[in-house]
C-alpha cells in the first residue's frame, strides 16, 4: 500500500509504481518443465540474477547456485532474504516493521518515555536493495579478475545494522550507548533540540556557536534579548564550553528560549531564506506539499508526470542522478504483471506463443 482505487491489488500499488520504471515485467511458473528452461535460458544470456523471498526458493526448486553457474559460468546471483541463508532465523516470518526492530534502528526511533516507534515510509527493503546493487558490483568486478561466477547472500537485517554503525560504536567512543531521544541532538552526555516550531510548520538548527554568531543578532533586533547579549558571551565558542561544562554567560535554556521566540513569529521559507543569505545552517521541515513546491527541485525540473493505470497522471520522483555523457531518461513506467512475456521470451528465447503459455501458466503477454 497505498493502493489506486479499483483493480487488482497486485496492478495498484503506487509503491510498484514508483519503484519499477524502465523495467520489463514477466512471469515464469517455476514449478513446470517449460518455466525452468526459460529461466535458464534467460541466465544463460544474463549478467546478474537476482533472488528475493523465502530463503532457497530456487535451491528447492533444482535452480540454484550450483546449476545456473554451469549454464553460465559468468552469473552473478544475488539472493536478497530477510535474515541471510542460513543459522536459526533463516525462515523467520518477516515484514519491514519485524527487520526494522530486530536490525536494531528501532529501538532509537521515538522519545524515551514510550514505546519506540516504526519509521513511517518502510525503509528496509531499500536498504537491502541498495545493499545488493553494491555488492553485485564488487561481485562482478571479481568474476572480471577471475572468470568465475559469483553468489552474493544478502541479509536485510544485517543491512539495517549497517544504518547504526554510529550508534554502535557510541559506547566505545562516550562511554554510553545512544538512546531513543526523540527530535533531541544527542552531543556527548547532552540532548539538545534541534527542531523549532516556527509560524506555518518547523524548522530544524544546531544551536552551536557559530549559529549563535549570527542569530543572537536578529533575537537583538526583535526584541526577544537585550542588546547586552551581542558581547557579554564568546558566541563562537559557547557549545563548546557548554558541553564540557565551562562556565556560560547563558544557559542552554534561556539560549533555546531565545531561538524558540524568535523562529515562532516567522514562516519556514522567510528562515530559510535569511538562513541562506547570512550563513545560518538551517532548513524547514519539508511534507510532502512543501516538496512538491519547492524552488529549488522544480528549477531542476526535478518532478516527472507519470500515467497511472486509471488514467490520471500523478507527480512522481525523478531521476537520481544527472549524468553528462550518458544521460538518465524514464523510458517506460512500471509494467503489468507478465506485460512483457511474449516480447522478451520471443524477442530473447525464441519461444512461440504455445511455449510461451506453458512456461508462464497461459498468459502469452
Amino acid at each position: 500500500p497505498p493502493f489506486l482505487d479499483g483493480g487488482p491489488e497486485h496492478e495498484r500499488s503506487l509503491p510498484f509504481f514508483a519503484f519499477n520504471r524502465n523495467k520489463q515485467g514477466i512471469t515464469l511458473d517455476l514449478e513446470t518443465e517449460a518455466g525452468q528452461n526459460a529461466l535458464k535460458g534467460l541466465v544463460e544470456k544474463a549478467d546478474f540474477l537476482f533472488e528475493s523471498g523465502q530463503p532457497a526458493t530456487l535451491d528447492s526448486l533444482g535452480l540454484g547456485f550450483d546449476v545456473l553457474k554451469e549454464i553460465n559460468p559468468k552469473i552473478i546471483h544475488v539472493a536478497i532474504s530477510a535474515y541471510g541463508l542460513d543459522g536459526p532465523y533463516a525462515d523467520y516470518p518477516a515484514s519491514d516493521l519485524t527487520i526494522a526492530a530486530m536490525g536494531g534502528p528501532m529501538s532509537l526511533q521515538g522519545v524515551p518515555d514510550r514505546a519506540p516507534v516504526r519509521i513511517s515510509v518502510p525503509q528496509v527493503w531499500l536498504h537491502a536493495g541498495s545493499e545488493a546493487a553494491t555488492a553485485a558490483l564488487i561481485a562482478h568486478a571479481l568474476m572480471l579478475r577471475t572468470g568465475e561466477a559469483q553468489f552474493v547472500d544478502i541479509s536485510a537485517q544485517t543491512a539495517m545494522i549497517a544504518t547504526m554503525l554510529q550508534g554502535i560504536s557510541a559506547h566505545a567512543i562516550q562511554g554510553r550507548d545512544y538512546q531513543r531521544a526523540g527530535s533531541l541532538l544527542q552531543l556527548g552526555q547532552a540532548n539538545l533540540p534541534v527542531v523549532f516550531d516556527c509560524a506555518d510548520g518547523y524548522i530544524v538548527l544546531i544551536p552551536s556557536g557559530p549559529t549563535l554568531v549570527v542569530m543572537v543578532p536578529w533575537f537583538v533586533e526583535d526584541g526577544v534579548v537585550p542588546e547586552s547579549w551581542i558581547d557579554a558571551e564568546e558566541w563562537p565558542t559557547y557549545h563548546v564550553r557548554l558541553l564540557q561544562g565551562q562556565p556560560v554567560s547563558y544557559s542552554a535554556e534561556a539560549v533555546l528560549s531565545a531561538i524558540t521566540k524568535y523562529v515562532a513569529n516567522y514562516t519556514k521559507n522567510h528562515l530559510l531564506e535569511r538562513g541562506l543569505r547570512e550563513g545560518v545552517a538551517l532548513a524547514p521541515v519539508n511534507d510532502m506539499g512543501d516538496l512538491t513546491g519547492f524552488q529549488q527541485l522544480q528549477e531542476r525540473d526535478y518532478w516527472l508526470q507519470a500515467p497511472l493505470p486509471n488514467g490520471i497522471d500523478a507527480r512522481t520522483p525523478g531521476l537520481v542522478a544527472r549524468l553528462s555523457k550518458t544521460p538518465m531518461s524514464v523510458r517506460s513506467w512500471a509494467p503489468a504483471l507478465g506485460e512483457h512475456n511474449g516480447q522478451v521470451l520471443n524477442t530473447l528465447l525464441g519461444m512461440s506463443d504455445e511455449e510461451i503459455n506453458l512456461a508462464t501458466g497461459g498468459k502469452a503477454g
